[in-house]
């Protein structure tokens, strides 16, 4: 604990359960020994039962009121740590993770916090470690964790968890459990309740091999961190990094890997993806197999890392972005002439509309469409070329003889209630806004038009298969 100087302020992740109970206690006593300021934050993630999740809130603020530490408690929306997994393709333990370090950060910033104390153990470590390995992890995934990375400080990761127990035990301090903890259709869990067992009864010395294990491939990723540093001098030019073919070609593999995967944290940094000397979201990370393959320079063609794309251009290799930063990302449709185009199929599949993703969205004009294209149960027309495109907070249509938001022409309770919004905008404007609502039906809200000139088609969802659409 030296790194917890006096005056400093530290800001302890307390769950509730035994680490962290263990952990604040004794944080409570060294905090007055050593002169620190000690703070806690508690984190509801909305994943459980309200009785449990609120229950376990409650016993960590009556636990600091009893220790006279101050403690705030940051509840998330029951449901959003799911949607943000299912938006980003990641796990809910990935996805209560990134809500968790987020108000780790938000807090320690706010109080100004030098340190944020978390409790894992040496059997975390242990199970970290084996997850890693069950998926293949390069060497730095290998290392484990850190027992300090930037803010973050472990003072409990040399300890095992039944010296945690024992610490509470002769203490008479309660603590609660997590009943997902006995979940197994979570990896660590399946390796905390079935492999590690296991592996005690019959390899006994498995946890002192693979600490071992870490610490060798800890000074393995550092060395090989810094030669690919070395080696590899990135140069920025027109927002993409290059490096001479040659220089790149004759070092090792490993090197190129680590080369291309730093690159690529670099590329996100300055596009966006995540702040400047962070990692990239956990959906932007390449696959190892991927950034091998680009790496091996086995083709010549483009290589699509997920966020960014190498390829080779006049003697260079370029890493250049690949996407736009989330949140700013969308689509557009354009339409030329008369036919079966396919929209988005995610914009009636959100909600609880029950739809496959495979199911589409159809725009067919009517017979005497000519040059212009109408749609929707009470019609609209436009004029050829038509876009589709997602709907923006800034956008206005002519709407009862004026511009008018959507959250004018709607009331507020409707307005939230619709989800997946396009525009249809042809050369003479915002010709209308498409809706779709929870239950999956279409709503289209029409610019303002001459008597007779919706006289048209409609809007149809099908589950076949449609193609002739232009993206742009």
């Amino acid at each position: 604990m030296k790194d917890c100087l006096p005056g400093t302020i530290c800001l302890a992740a307390v769950s509730g359960g035994a680490d962290s109970t263990a952990m604040l206690a004794a944080l409570s006593v060294l905090c007055r020994e050593m002169e620190f300021c000690l703070r806690v934050l508690h984190v509801e993630h909305g994943m459980r039962p309200p009785e449990e999740s609120q229950g376990d809130a409650r016993a960590v603020s009556a636990l600091c009121k009893k220790l006279e530490v101050p403690c705030q408690v940051v509840s998330i929306t029951p449901g959003r740590i799911a949607q943000f997994g299912a938006e980003r393709g990641i796990g809910p333990e990935a996805a209560a993770r990134y809500f968790r370090h987020r108000a780790w950060n938000r807090e320690a910033r706010r109080i100004g916090a030098g340190l944020i104390l978390t409790a894992h153990t040496q059997d975390d470590q242990l199970e970290t470690i084996l997850m890693r390995v069950l998926r293949g992890a390069s060497p730095g995934g290998l290392a484990g964790m850190p027992r300090k990375r930037g803010r973050v400080f472990r003072p409990l990761l040399d300890m095992g968890r039944w010296e945690v127990l024992q610490y509470l035990k002769d203490r008479c301090i309660p603590y609660r459990i997590d009943s997902t903890n006995a979940d197994i259709r979570f990896l660590r869990n399946r390796i905390r309740h079935k492999l590690v067992p296991l592996l005690d009864e019959l390899f006994p010395s498995w946890r002192k091999s693979l600490l071992a294990l870490g610490e060798t491939q800890a000074l393995v990723a550092d060395y090989i961190g810094a030669e690919a540093g070395k080696r590899f001098p990135w140069e920025e030019e027109a927002g993409l990094l290059k490096i001479p073919e040659e220089v790149f070609l004759n070092a090792p593999l490993i090197l190129r890997e680590e080369a291309i995967f730093s690159a690529v944290d670099r590329q996100m940094g300055r596009s966006g993806f995540s702040a400047p000397g962070r990692k990239p979201p956990h959906r932007a990370v390449p696959r190892r197999a991927v950034v091998r393959r680009a790496a091996a320079m086995d083709a010549a063609s483009p290589e699509d890392l997920g966020p960014v794309k190498k390829q080779r251009r006049k003697g260079f290799v370029t890493l250049e972005t690949a996407l736009q930063p989330p949140g700013e990302r969308g689509f557009s449709l354009l339409l030329r002439e008369a036919g079966s185009y396919t929209l988005k199929g995610r914009l009636i599949c959100q909600g609880n509309a029950g739809l496959s993703p495979r199911q589409d969205l159809f725009i067919r004009p009517g017979k005497d469409s000519g040059d212009t294209i109408s749609i929707g149960q009470n019609g609209f027309y436009a004029l050829y070329p038509v876009v589709f495109r997602d709907h923006r907070s800034g956008d206005r249509i002519s709407f009862d003889g004026r511009k008018r938001s959507l959250a004018d022409i709607l009331d507020r309770k409707a307005y939230s209630g619709y989800t997946g919004i396009v525009n249809v905008e042809d050369r003479e404007g915002l010709a209308a806004i498409i809706c779709t609502n929870q239950d999956g039906d279409l709503f289209a809200i029409s610019r303002d038009v001459q008597a007779g000139a919706q006289d048209f088609s409609y809007i149809e969802v099908s589950r076949r298969p449609v193609t002739g659409g232009t993206d742009v």
